[in-house]
């Protein structure tokens, strides 16, 4: 079930980009992402790669990766380094590393952003016919 979320990522991803290429009338080189670890950034990327197909596979798809951060009713913010990702809604199956408690949120690690896309404007050649006299 994770992959249907990897596959809608992606492609989420892929109809941005190729609507800022064609906008641009260009061809995409470059992509760089900030992707939430709950997102699983080594799986998008393989989703990245595979459904971008001809389309995208010179492009270079870069990921910097969000760790996930949560924050409890106690004050704590921080890390957290057990988090089970392979269900719909993330469960934060931790205690509070401060008080014990499971009253927590996520602070990050949900992330999927655009940061910039590195374009290369298409050649365009146009072809004169000569008019006969």
């Amino acid at each position: 079930m994770k992959a249907v979320h990897e596959i809608e990522l992606a492609t989420r991803v892929l109809n941005t980009v190729r609507q800022i290429a064609t906008e641009h009338g260009a061809r995409v080189l470059e992509v760089n992402l900030r992707v939430g670890e709950i997102n699983e950034p080594n799986s998008l990327q393989l989703w990245l790669n595979k459904l971008g197909g001809d389309e995208f596979n010179s492009t270079k798809f870069n990921i910097s990766r969000v760790p996930i951060t949560i924050k409890c009713r106690c004050g704590y913010v921080g890390n957290a380094s057990s988090i089970d990702t392979h269900i719909p809604e993330p469960e934060l199956g931790i205690p509070c590393p401060k008080c014990g408690g499971h009253e927590l949120s996520l602070t990050s690690g949900q992330e999927l952003e655009i940061v910039d896309v590195k374009l290369e404007k298409k050649e365009v050649r146009e072809c004169r016919t000569k008019k006969s006299r």
